[in-house]
């Protein structure tokens, strides 16, 4: 009897996981933001330039946008990136019609602006400013203004919210990334692929609702942006941009503090700009601070920390190819793991697998250090029309499971923690050693107690011989003390030969420090 009753319990908990998982796969992103758009219609949509938007307003440029591309042939719509409320509206628009979107930014070279567009087969092009040339002239696409004149005259009324249209295989989005050959590498991710990240953030046990104020803070031409973006919608929170002009770092933090926002995801580069102003910094209604995009300081975090008393903190990692984000570690406020001060990226998402190899692939044990690659469905089935880069990135195994190698260097810990040790293409071999750049940064920023950032920089002579050049962002000094240090905690073979000094360094369009300028700065 007690074993019938068992197998009866089990039969039950089968059946319940199945009618959940069934459930969970009919999540649906921009299904959800179609009934926050409505019920929440009333609410405040998005703060740009200080602009104020309700759901009402965003959805009256959507639905006219809507009717727009819905008339026209092609799946592809190019999208000029603009901090304007008719640029988001357009990208919507596009999601809700099954449509994919590409974004071109008018600060990019109209050379790679038409590439891309040329490579994605964009059917047309939506701007706000039909005299502003993005594109070579003999690249004939139909532009569609979607400028509004006056934001006030957008009308408050009820005008409803375009149907969804569903495509899971079809792609939400092309973000196009930095290909080592100069040319722009295509990463399509389809709504399958998104509704699967999706899924797995909404289980990162956020407690946020329509009440929320949310910031976006990047790029639309960086995957975060699409997270900033669309998952405040799905809830009725609001969304703040931040404006273009000025010093973008001082621009967060003035909007952090000026509308009190709760919710933040940040890139490392910002806090370490305004790192001066750190003491007259408070942010007590922040209840989460994300930092993204790229490795993140221990210790510029434990300086920050008395800024925003109330705020978990969490570290989100993911290549562009994995669907914004995979892994997540709360960082506690002591006890942080870390790898030469770069924060660890913690554990996998919910549907999501990881896997430390070695040069062949094969599964490395904890505390190795070898390539991360990563699994699932939040995965891109494979370059935009890149079979041959597709080939070399993505690894099918055995099992039958394809993976993504990311580049990055990994190893998990006995807790099962990933910990992020730099990139691959961050090691030299220098007299057959093999050197890890952020073990030399690491050392110096020890030495000026984290108050500034470092890169070293490698660079071939003519006998391709690598020399390690260390950039410190400060103004220059002896750097007597500095070698003497070095030398101290470092083999000689690790010492940099050369020290140079930037007042600040350039960054990407990812707020990410852009070492390829930095070394043509200093050639």
């Amino acid at each position: 009897h007690e074993n019938e009753t068992n197998k009866r319990e089990s039969a039950k908990i089968i059946v319940f996981n199945s009618i959940l998982m069934m459930a969970e796969e009919k999540i649906d992103l921009i299904a959800d933001i179609s009934i926050a758009a409505a019920k929440y219609a009333n609410h405040l949509a998005m703060v740009i330039e200080d602009k104020k938007y309700s759901y009402q307003q965003l959805f009256h440029i959507v639905c006219q946008v809507y009717a727009t591309i819905c008339s026209r042939e092609g799946d592809v719509v190019g999208i000029v990136a603009e901090n304007r409320i008719e640029t988001y509206a357009s990208i919507l628009a596009t999601l809700f019609a099954g449509k994919t979107y590409v974004i071109l930014h008018p600060d990019f070279p109209i050379s790679r602006n038409t590439h891309i567009a040329k490579q994605a087969g964009i059917c047309c092009l939506l701007c706000t400013d039909l005299t502003h040339e993005i594109l070579e002239p003999a690249l004939t696409i139909p532009k569609f203004c979607t400028s509004v004149s006056d934001f006030e005259q957008i009308p408050d009324t009820e005008r409803g919210v375009p149907p969804v249209i569903k495509e899971s295989a079809a792609n939400a989005y092309i973000i196009f990334t930095s290909g080592s050959t100069g040319e722009p590498k295509g990463v399509p991710i389809s709504r399958s692929n998104l509704n699967a990240f999706y899924r797995a953030y909404r289980k990162l046990g956020w407690h946020l609702d329509e009440t929320d104020r949310m910031l976006q803070m990047f790029e639309l031409t960086f995957d975060v942006s699409v997270v900033s973006f669309l998952y405040p919608l799905t809830l009725g929170a609001s969304v703040f941009t931040v404006p273009s002009g000025g010093f973008k770092y001082l621009n967060v933090i003035d909007i952090l503090d000026s509308y009190q926002l709760t919710f933040a995801a940040i890139a490392p580069s910002v806090l370490r700009l305004s790192r001066s102003y750190f003491q007259s910094i408070q942010l007590p209604k922040l209840k989460y601070m994300v930092v993204t995009a790229e490795a993140t300081d221990v210790d510029l975090l434990t300086a920050f920390r008395p800024c925003i008393p109330n705020a978990a903190v969490v570290n989100l990692y993911g290549p562009t190819e994995g669907t914004i984000y995979c892994t997540s570690y709360t960082i506690p406020k002591t006890g942080i793991k870390h790898y030469n001060g770069m924060t660890a990226i913690g554990e996998p998402f919910s549907e999501m697998e990881m896997l430390i190899a070695d040069e062949d692939g094969a599964p490395l044990p904890c505390n190795v250090k070898g390539e991360l690659l990563i699994s699932g469905p939040q995965l891109m089935r494979g370059y935009w029309h890149d079979p041959e880069k597709s080939a070399l990135c993505l690894l099918r195994r055995s099992d039958g499971k394809v993976y993504y190698k990311t580049g990055d260097l990994c190893y998990r810990d006995e807790d099962g923690v990933l910990m992020y040790c730099g990139r691959k293409d961050t090691q030299v071999k220098i007299q057959g050693f093999r050197i890890e750049l952020g073990e030399i940064e690491y050392q110096v920023k020890q030495f000026y107690e984290n108050a500034f950032n470092a890169v070293v920089i490698p660079l071939y002579d003519d006998n391709h011989l690598c020399q390690m050049h260390l950039v410190i962002e400060k103004k220059e000094e002896d750097t007597q003390q500095l070698v003497q240090y070095l030398q101290n905690h470092l083999p000689a073979y690790m010492v940099p030969s050369k020290i140079h000094f930037l007042q600040s360094f350039p960054l990407n369009a990812s707020n990410k420090v852009d070492r390829k300028t930095i070394s043509k700065l200093i050639r």
